[in-house]
């Protein structure tokens, strides 16, 4: 089913926006809609405060998403979506699905969302110190990255553009599934072989970089024309829990283009750094 995924700032109307597109699909289109909310899981804002617990959710949102997302219907992913490597992956469960996504960036200010929150009732609110950490760690969409288009942005004083969401879910045509979003069988000894060999060349480029190399320089990416930016010092640990994320991950997108390979690995690193 085509994805509709919200993206902002806490409090910053997401749900409001989300129940006005529901209404829409299913009363105006006719279409069956389903709504996978962020709230609806998340039943004490201090999760927030626990790097392990926010996790786990991101985890349960998407393995419902991809549980769902096969189905008929309209999908609505309600959630702040904040990080855009993880917007990436989500980009990625539709496209092997072969079906259509937009985004809706709901681009209310940090002072009207936290004065939002504040209206909310005292079990739902994000406190001051965790309001905070989610806008500093925000990633806003760009219609540039190919996962965020079609990006519609939204002030809170706008009409949603019901037509143009539809036409981009069901009149546009679905992005053909590739070597990078397609399930191929885990038993290739050789691409496993190459995963880890790939994204453990590049973790010990980057490692071993460091110790020669200054804040702003640039680093060749083995198997690659990309170059990494070095903005700051990188731990081993903190590296080598990336590479164990993505490897989980392209276990079931494999592909066969060892370039392609270190591209994709190489992506999602600078994704995940902050």
């Amino acid at each position: 089913m085509p994805l509709i995924l919200l993206t902002g700032f806490p409090a910053s109307g997401k749900s409001t926006r989300a129940q006005q597109l529901r209404e829409y699909f299913s009363t105006i289109v006719g279409k069956n809609v389903v709504l996978l909310s962020e709230n609806e899981i998340v039943k004490n804002k201090h999760i927030y405060s626990d790097a392990n617990k926010e996790k786990e959710l991101r985890s349960t949102l998407k393995s419902e998403l991809q549980r769902l997302i096969s189905q008929e219907g309209i999908l609505i992913l309600d959630g702040g979506n904040y990080i855009k490597g993880y917007r990436y992956e989500l980009y990625c469960s539709s496209k092997s699905n072969k079906t259509t996504q937009c985004t809706l960036h709901i681009d209310t200010s940090s002072e009207q969302a936290w004065k939002q929150n504040l209206k909310r009732e005292e079990n739902c609110q994000y406190s001051q110190e965790n309001f905070d950490a989610l806008i500093m760690r925000y990633e806003a969409p760009d219609g540039r990255n190919r996962w965020d288009t079609p990006l519609f942005t939204i002030q809170p004083e706008d009409k949603l553009p019901f037509e143009e969401i539809a036409a981009a879910l069901c009149e546009r045509k679905a992005p053909a599934p590739n070597q990078s979003t397609q399930s191929l069988p885990l038993t290739s000894t050789n691409f496993l072989y190459e995963l880890d060999c790939v994204t453990q060349e590049i973790v010990n480029r980057v490692v071993e970089a460091q110790k020669t190399s200054v804040i702003g320089d640039e680093v060749s990416i083995p198997n690659s024309t990309e170059k990494f930016l070095l903005k700051r010092r990188y731990q081993l640990s903190e590296l080598s829990r990336i590479r164990r994320q993505f490897i989980s991950f392209a276990k079931t997108h494999p592909v066969d283009d060892i370039p392609r390979l270190a591209a994709m690995f190489f992506q999602y690193l600078t994704s995940h750094l902050v």
